[in-house]
């Protein structure tokens, strides 16, 4: 799929090369000794309050049936989505365990809309999950994790529903935790993620968090990672490998990583590894699409280090991504007028570029209220791109692939 990258300048090409040599930029980061790691299989980590001992590359209950049983001989125990599993269509590479050795999530989204127009309603909520937990048969859900997130501190105060429902489901012995899916929500005035995922961890019973994060993420989603550490609140990466499969398809790009000094690396391993040097981190969710990507990605979350390849093709990656990738911290969202979801849209564009999606692409980026056509071009988003995006004309861009 072309997407405009493969046409870089010559310029683009010597600051790329030299981005690579500048790698030092991030050679400082920590070395993990994973101690729960075993020869072959994913490390461990606790993840929080929850007590359980998760491997640190997420399953995903959309990885085709072939990955599945790879994914669990390598250590994958914990599935995202688990509710899309009914009785006959879960992976016999878990019926056949003991159901105590694998941890099933179960997410719920709002209903009566979307996430940013959707209502939180307890009764439906508890039916749902419920319901699930019958179709499904598998006794009960490891944890129920509010899908999206809040809206904002207030609501978070003033709207206990989705508590309710899990506190009357755990009591049923039909869910075990609860967690949280959060994302941002200043394009309709509401809060950004780490403002809630504070808030709820002092006045909430979650005991666990999903969020974006990837290299070069802004200071508050690190410091976050670490708060929640130091409150035994469980910590999941999401979005992390923004630009990975475009440069993938970038012949260019490819041209230069084939310097030796990039050698033994690729921008997915060396993601992970960066991922993974965090020991504050529990775990990361990575879109898993064929045994050439679970391959790929077991053996950089099974690597106890980061090597020098790694630091220079992550530095590779990230001069490559700048002014194309959208690092997702939703900062030019703060700055639009017209309140458009401006880094919802460019995560949209991910699921088409990077993914190879386009059909979930097109559908999410259909259920906008304002999409890239909304933007007059005025400018104010763009000071606040640390990527130094062009942001109106690339809306426009997704804009042509998506609508």
């Amino acid at each position: 799929m072309c997407d405009g990258s493969n046409n870089l300048s010559r310029r683009d090409m010597m600051r790329l090369g030299a981005t690579g040599v500048a790698a030092a930029s991030v050679a400082n980061l920590p070395v993990r000794a994973d101690e729960k790691a075993e020869a072959g299989k994913l490390p461990k980590r606790r993840y929080g309050r929850t007590g359980l001992e998760i491997g640190w590359l997420v399953g995903a209950s959309d990885w085709t049936k072939e990955l599945i049983p790879k994914a669990v001989s390598a250590g994958v125990n914990y599935w995202h989505k688990a509710q899309a599993w009914n009785a006959n269509s879960l992976p016999a590479a878990l019926k056949n365990q003991p159901r105590e050795s694998y941890y099933l999530e179960c997410v719920v989204d709002r209903v009566n809309g979307g996430h940013e127009r959707g209502q939180i309603d307890e009764e439906q909520h508890y039916q749902f999950v419920k319901s699930r937990v019958k179709a499904s048969g598998v006794g009960y859900y490891d944890v129920f994790k509010f899908h999206f997130g809040y809206h904002s501190v207030e609501e978070a105060k003033q709207n206990p529903g989705m508590v309710r429902a899990f506190e009357r489901l755990k009591k049923e012995g039909l869910v075990k935790h609860l967690a949280i899916s959060q994302h941002h929500y200043n394009n309709i005035k509401g809060d950004m993620a780490w403002e809630i995922m504070h808030y709820l961890a002092d006045n909430r019973p979650y005991e666990a968090t999903q969020f974006f994060h990837t290299f070069g993420d802004r200071k508050e989603v690190e410091e976050w990672i670490e708060v929640a550490k130091k409150k035994d609140i469980g910590t999941i990466a999401m979005k992390t490998m923004g630009g990975v499969g475009r440069a993938a398809q970038d012949q260019k790009f490819q041209k230069l990583l084939a310097d030796p000094k990039y050698q033994g690396s690729t921008p997915a391993a060396a993601m992970i590894k960066w991922l993974q040097s965090n020991e504050n981190l529990t775990a990361a969710v990575i879109a898993t699409k064929n045994f050439d990507q679970l391959h790929e990605n077991m053996g950089a979350a099974t690597s106890l280090a980061m090597g020098p390849q790694d630091h220079a093709t992550l530095a590779l990656l990230s001069g490559y991504n700048k002014g194309l990738t959208c690092l997702l911290c939703a900062e030019c969202v703060s700055h639009c007028p017209e309140h458009i979801s401006i880094a919802d849209i460019f995560r949209y564009e991910r699921y088409g570029r990077d993914y190879l999606d386009l059909d979930r692409a097109r559908s999410e980026y259909a259920a906008l209220t304002r999409n890239g056509t909304s933007c007059v071009g005025c400018g104010d988003c763009l000071p606040a791109c640390v990527q130094e995006i062009d942001i109106p004309t690339k809306l426009k861009d997704v804009h042509r692939l998506l609508g």
